[in-house]
């Protein structure tokens, strides 16, 4: 028994509104006011890492934050997955031509994005998990992707279609909505936080390395409201604008709008220099994903000592493997590393559903 095909849709690009160069002058506010911050604060040691590879790969974006034209911005960000901006957050620019010149690899992403929408119901308890020792085996992959999404939906108790603003993105067609392999992911990470902090009884979440900003998008929609995410300056205005077009814009706070310190129910994108401004803390739970192996080794320490201050918990969904990259360099381990400094216990460890060869872990900061 085969797969059941699915048909690859690239979304069609989007055309900016007057609320689209709102959002841009709002996000090139909390840019400038992030890099002037930045540049007073106390020094970062050099950074030698993935993301000063994928930062000089994204010229073009950053020259239309330093001109700082909302207009000029709105149009890019409207279709931001066919741009340099996406580049290691959800397909980028090159990843775009190579996805227009292959009809191959389209329908090998289609196929991907809707096997992500199989293990998601796996995962959740929404579809049961098949055994090929005993039983049916292969029939989860024949289902309907809206019969998947109805399925998923029901478990999680609201509808799951992501909102529809993702212009220049291969996705499928299902259950009303369009859905990427990301959108999955983020989709269970959400489900796994809410768990988590159900568990723990933790009300106040901080994500370091948020991505597109997905993950924290459904974390609002699964209940979790008191939500800050800390990343890179310039990605904070790609994460801006994915909460700032799917959420109300009083749902969200930018740099240099509220103060640092407060958490009033907004979905806060802070930049990351704000640690050294935050010295303790006030977070019950944090979440890093695919984010800090990417990072140098000094950077993921120093995130690891502002964790531990705050005396609550890291959930960590990460690889483990350390590929070399660059000029010698190879990805963090994060539990060799939390061994080496100490100060967490861990609590839990599975493999992440979603991706093979991604371990979730969650390490309580020790009294």
């Amino acid at each position: 028994m085969g797969r059941r095909s699915v048909k690859p849709v690239i979304i069609a690009d989007k055309v900016a509104t007057q609320q689209d160069v709102g959002i841009a002058a709002r996000l090139l506010a909390a840019y400038q006011a992030a890099s002037q911050s930045a540049s007073q604060s106390q020094p970062e040691p050099g950074r030698n890492d993935v993301w000063t590879m994928i930062t000089a790969r994204q010229q073009h974006f950053s020259s239309l934050l330093e001109l700082g034209n909302p207009n000029e911005l709105a149009t890019y960000l409207c279709n931001v997955s066919r741009h340099d901006a996406s580049v290691g957050i959800t397909q980028g620019d090159q990843e775009f031509h190579r996805i227009l010149s292959r009809r191959s690899y389209r329908k090998y992403l289609a196929q991907m994005a809707n096997d992500k929408l199989v293990s998601l119901a796996e995962a959740i308890g929404a579809l049961p998990v098949e055994n090929p020792e005993q039983g049916s085996f292969g029939r989860n992959v024949r289902r309907k992707p809206s019969e998947l999404v109805e399925l998923i939906a029901a478990c999680v108790g609201t509808d799951i279609a992501p909102p529809d603003i993702d212009g220049g993105l291969l996705k499928i067609e299902a259950g009303g909505g369009f859905f990427g392999e990301r959108d999955a992911n983020a989709i269970y990470t959400a489900h796994l936080l809410r768990q988590t902090a159900c568990r723990l009884g933790a009300s106040h979440i901080c994500e370091i390395g948020g991505g597109s900003g997905r993950v924290a998008y459904w974390s609002r929609r699964f209940g979790l409201t008191s939500y800050t995410l800390i990343d890179l300056p310039h990605v904070n205005v790609v994460q801006g604008y994915y909460a700032l077009k799917s959420l109300h814009s009083d749902e969200v706070s930018l740099y240099g709008e509220h103060s640092a310190e407060t958490l009033d129910g907004r979905l806060r994108i802070l930049p990351a220099h704000v640690i050294k401004e935050v010295c303790d803390p006030d977070f019950d739970l944090f979440l890093n994903q695919d984010s800090f192996p990417e990072m140098s080794t000094a950077t993921v320490i120093e995130y690891l000592e502002w964790i531990k201050r705050s005396g609550g918990s890291l959930m960590s969904i990460n690889h483990e493997s350390k590929p070399p990259y660059g000029d010698g360099l190879a990805h963090v381990s994060v539990p060799e590393l939390i061994k080496d400094l100490g100060g967490f216990e861990s609590t839990y460890r599975f493999p992440y559903w979603l991706r093979r060869g991604y371990v979730v872990e969650l390490q309580r900061v020790t009294p």
